[in-house]
């Protein structure tokens, strides 16, 4: 038998040099895992809703499970969240505050680990009905559209939190319009509201140095350049967009490079793209583009609009047809429609997908549901969950990061 010239004595030689020159393996200091779920708040129509729901997301399954309820509130239509994710603003969209011709917005602290609601205070809303609010990049001011009231209010935030009486109202003013769009779908009978000035959505441009509102009574975008000194809105260059009447512009979003806006149309439909200048808070339409199907006939009001974190795809929801359009988002910012996904409940009334960008969510205000739907990366098509949380009359719906304590 031939041998190898190996002994066991070379053998453990070796072996042990081999352990020695093997490189060290630091134990690496333990770091806290992100977390696996978020904390989801929905306003609704009381009395059939609660009040202000809040709700546990799970990121792996996009499942929603309730927490508790805030009652301190009627009507909570719109809720609104500070930049810090420290206060939380919602309106009371009601025509009868402490006995005036009035609605009211709530301040709200966001504390522990996102998931306790304090109430700070509550202001009048300058006006009836209030259906939106948002908050300035500065977190700062809080703005607020008064449906009923037909004008938009400007808020400062104190040091706590709570806000100050209105520091400027601007009223909306044009000529009435009618009440059907010319290029209204076929069988259209749905009919928005155009007997007065109705402001539906105020917001800041990304920059923070403009402030855009649409008045849906009155089938305009308006326009103003904001002193965040004094809290007041001041004219642009061009202070009012018109739109085609009869249209009643409501909600509206900006793509992520905040260079171009989407203008959402109720009545008839369509979303009117354009190229935005935020130096002078100008704009230039370059598209209009329905968010039906093609030979769509029937009645339907468009309601919400949301754009993907990644600019990619823009999601539109349509009431009475109780559909969510997708589109895909060219280099340009221009749309091309891809798909129809059924909400699966009456009345989608607001879209959110939440901040993973895995999830959408609608709030199905007359299904007394909120159905949700898992967004394919590669196409933007959505997929059902199958599932359905009850909550009545749901309006709207943010999400917030859990923060430690």
């Amino acid at each position: 038998m031939q041998r190898t010239g190996l002994t066991r004595r070379d053998f453990l030689v070796g072996a042990t040099a081999s352990v020695l020159v093997a490189p060290i393996r630091m134990a690496r200091p333990a770091t806290a895992a992100a977390p696996d779920f978020a904390y989801a708040y929905v306003g609704t129509y009381t009395p059939n809703g609660g009040g202000i729901y809040l709700f546990r997301l799970d990121h792996s399954s996009g499942e929603l499970t309730q927490l508790k309820v805030v009652e301190d509130i009627r009507n909570p239509s719109w809720l609104a969240v500070n930049p810090a994710q420290t206060r939380l603003y919602a309106v009371s969209e009601i025509d009868n505050y402490a006995d005036t011709r009035s609605g009211a917005i709530v301040s709200y602290a966001i504390e522990g680990d996102g998931s306790q609601l304090t109430r700070l205070g509550v202001v009048s809303s300058a006006g009836t009905t209030p259906t939106h609010a948002s908050v300035h990049p500065s977190g700062r001011f809080v703005f607020a559209a008064n449906y009923g009231g037909g004008n938009v209010a400007v808020f400062p935030v104190g040091a706590n939190g709570a806000l100050a009486e209105a520091s400027d109202v601007r009223p909306s003013v044009g000529p009435r319009h009618r009440a059907h769009a010319i290029d209204d779908p076929p069988g259209q009978f749905a009919v928005s509201d155009h007997d007065s000035p109705h402001m539906h959505m105020v917001a800041p441009d990304p920059s923070g140095q403009f402030v855009i509102a649409n008045d849906a009574g009155l089938d305009l975008t308006w326009v103003w350049s904001f002193d965040a000194q004094a809290g007041r809105l001041l004219p642009a260059d061009v202070p009012a967009i018109i739109a085609p009447a009869g249209s009643a512009p409501r909600h509206f979003a900006f793509h992520p490079n905040g260079r171009i806006f989407y203008n959402l149309y109720e009545h008839d439909a369509k979303i009117a793209v354009y190229d935005y200048d935020p130096a002078r808070g100008g704009m230039r339409q370059k598209q209009l583009i329905s968010t039906l199907p093609p030979r769509f006939g029937g009645s339907t009001l468009s309601s919400e609009i949301i754009i993907t974190a990644d600019g990619r795809f823009l999601y539109a929801a349509n009431r009475i047809h109780n559909a969510v359009a997708a589109f895909a988002v060219a280099a340009d910012g221009q749309l091309r429609l891809l798909s129809e996904t059924w909400a699966r409940a009456d009345s989608p009334r607001c879209l959110t997908i939440e901040p993973g960008g895995e999830y959408l969510y609608s709030c199905n205000q007359k299904g007394d549901s909120i159905t949700s739907f898992r967004i394919s990366a590669a196409s933007g098509a959505l997929q059902f969950t199958g599932r359905f949380e009850p909550v009545g009359s749901p309006a709207f719906m943010t999400v917030i990061k859990p923060r430690s304590t």
